[in-house]
């Protein structure tokens, strides 16, 4: 009964271990210019893959540059 408990449990984390082939597929067929990163969620140990193309990239940058001139602190007339 040991033998057998210790063998599924050797079975199933071999089995969560591995990467899924999904996620490495879709970073293998990404288009040119195209950056994909690993990330990991919180609490969890899957990792899953995030891939975006430079448009998406560049609406990203102009977005945090929006933000940045929204936020940004302005003087009041008459101070230096």
């Amino acid at each position: 009964m040991k033998h057998l408990l210790l063998a599924f449990l050797s079975a199933v984390l071999i089995g969560c271990a591995a990467p899924p082939a999904a996620d490495n597929q879709q970073a293998a067929n990404a288009e040119p210019g195209t950056r994909c990163e690993r990330q990991r969620t919180t609490g969890t140990l899957m990792v899953s893959v995030r891939c975006q193309s430079a448009e998406q990239q560049q609406q990203n940058r102009d977005g945090v540059d929006a933000l940045h001139e929204a936020t940004r602190p302005t003087k009041a007339p008459g101070e230096f």
